[in-house]
Formats: C-alpha cells, sequence, structure tokens
C-alpha cells in the first residue's frame, strides 16, 4: 500500500486533475481502493481533494507545505530520487524539489562522495550535470542503506535488455562511470552494474544482510591493451588540460614560449583519438606518424561530415 500511496502523491503532484479511473488503471487497483488511498493522504496532512462533475477528479492543494520534522534526510533524498526520475517534470514537481530543497538544508543528488578519514571522494558535480544518473545514485544508495532489494531493468553493452532483483553493496567510481557492485537473485552471484546502462529501479520489501565478501569486480577494458608514446605540439588554450592527462611534469614549455611540447604514453584506441580530435587546433600530434594520420583521417570524417561553407 505505502508503493502505492507514493505513486498516487507522485501522480497527482504532476497532474492538476487526475480521476480515480486513470489512478485505479496505473495503480492496478479499483476505483473505491483510490477513494480509501484519498482518505490515507488526508489523514497524514496531504491536501488532497475530490472535485465531482465535468472537468473534475482528484487533486493536490497548491498550498501543499511540508514542515522540518515531516521527512527525515534519508527519506528526503529517496524522495528527491523519485521526483527527479519524472518526466516530463511539470512546474508543480519543480516547485515541490524546491521546497523540500530548504527542508534540513538537504539538496537532491549530493550524495555523489564519500568521506572518511583518510580520504575524500567527490563526484558530486559529476553526478549534478546527468539528473537521472544523479536519481539512480541516490535511489540504490538509500536501498543499501535501509538493507532493500530493488528490481532493476539493465541493458548490457551487447543490446540484451534483463529484469533483475539485486541487492547493493558497495559503489565503484572508475573512469568517471559509476557502478553498483550487487548480489544478483538471479545469478546467484555478485555482479558489477554500471548506472548508465540501468533505465528502472523498483524498491522492494525484501530485506538483506551484506556478509562478509571479496571485492572481485572486473573492470577490463579490451581496448586498454597498446600502448603508444606520444609527442604533442601544444597551444596554450589547450595547456592545462593536456597537463591533466599526461601529467604536468611532461609538458614544457618551448624555448621561444609560443607553444608546449607535451610526451606521455596513452592508449592506442579509439577513445585516444576522440581525445586528441577534440583538441582541434590546440593540440597537433606530432609522433608517432601512424597516430598523426589517425587523427587526421578523423578530422577529414568530420569535416565531411558537418561540410564547409
Amino acid at each position: 500500500m505505502i508503493d502505492n500511496l507514493f505513486t498516487m502523491l507522485i501522480e497527482l503532484l504532476n497532474n492538476d486533475v487526475v480521476t480515480a479511473e486513470e489512478l485505479a488503471a496505473k495503480l492496478e487497483v479499483s476505483p473505491r481502493t483510490v477513494y480509501r488511498y484519498v482518505d490515507a493522504l488526508s489523514g497524514a496532512q496531504i491536501p488532497v481533494y475530490c472535485q465531482k462533475g465535468r472537468g473534475g477528479g482528484i487533486m493536490i492543494g497548491d498550498d501543499f507545505k511540508l514542515g522540518a520534522n515531516y521527512f527525515t534526510k534519508d527519506e528526503l533524498q529517496l524522495i528527491f530520487a523519485a521526483l527527479e526520475s519524472v518526466r516530463p517534470k511539470t512546474d508543480k514537481v519543480t516547485t515541490v524539489i524546491k521546497k523540500l530543497s530548504a527542508i534540513k538544508n538537504v539538496r537532491p543528488a549530493q550524495q555523489g562522495g564519500f568521506i572518511s578519514e583518510d580520504f575524500v571522494v567527490d563526484n558530486a558535480n559529476t553526478l549534478l550535470s546527468n539528473p537521472k544518473l544523479a536519481a539512480k545514485f541516490d535511489a540504490l544508495a538509500s536501498a543499501k542503506k535501509e538493507k532493500r532489494t530493488v528490481r532493476i531493468c539493465y541493458h548490457n553493452r551487447m543490446g540484451d535488455v534483463s529484469e533483475r532483483d539485486v541487492q547493493p553493496y558497495t559503489f565503484v567510481l572508475s573512469n568517471n562511470n559509476w557502478y553498483v557492485y550487487a548480489y544478483c537473485l538471479r545469478d546467484k552471484a555478485l555482479r558489477l552494474f554500471k548506472l548508465s546502462r540501468i533505465t528502472h529501479i523498483i524498491l522492494l520489501d525484501l530485506k538483506y544482510q551484506i556478509p562478509a565478501y571479496e571485492k572481485e569486480w572486473n573492470l577490463y577494458d579490451p581496448t586498454q591493451i597498446n600502448k603508444t608514446r606520444i609527442t604533442l605540439r601544444v597551444l596554450e588554450p589547450a595547456r592545462y588540460e593536456v597537463e591533466e592527462w599526461l601529467g604536468i611534469e611532461n609538458v614544457t614549455r618551448a624555448q621561444d614560449g609560443s607553444h608546449y611540447i607535451a610526451q606521455g604514453e596513452v592508449y592506442d584506441n579509439g577513445a585516444t583519438l576522440r581525445k586528441l580530435a577534440g583538441f582541434g587546433a590546440d593540440a597537433e600530434v606530432l609522433l608517432p606518424l601512424s597516430l598523426r594520420a589517425k587523427v587526421a583521417a578523423l578530422h577529414k570524417e568530420a569535416t565531411a561530415l558537418y561540410g564547409t561553407k
């Protein structure tokens, strides 16, 4: 019932008026049960109204407000995750998110970090730039904290789609990609799931405990095999990014001060090619000549695609 009540609340926040029949179809219950849900929401001090006649239905009051102690911070984070996933996001939903943000100084999608005595991981900005990814992260983090199983729809890199019940154990951040290491009830084994490949997350009532386990995830990238040493001619606009990529100690200013020379080892794969092409005219591959030719070909293909005026 709790899941249905929350789904109904989101529907009412997302629409000005919803009929009992529409809610009954969505929740897969009878209209009579919908009216019982109305009574339950009203009993929880949520202003839900029923209006009879043509154009009438069930609606939530415009003066809907929540007190500062209505939800805990963990509950608010779970609500944020649900609200962020609502599409299309109406003005009413946006207003509710703003109101919730003022409660207890909680902000949506800011769990992208970890702090311990020894180190800090701060990836909140990456998550905030992708609201859908942030909503998934928050939903899974809340499920892990409550030790509740979740049902996910997962698309693997081969294009296969599967529905799985999983129990989150830990999160892995690798190469700016978020993964959840979870026990899969279907496979009866620990599996690593990339958050960007999860399309749906449903919180289940099934509880679990995390036993002692081996962290044996494999993030092997088959394209990261062959390395090559490169030499770049770098202009000022690209200097900082090249320093971040190859290391500041590997970037030196030319004697005439007009450019920089950068050297380092990179993987000879598509990711490296796209990165080099992304520098445009601000970074030129001098060596090896084979890599220079590949970047030139990539630029030629892009020019042919976009054309010249």
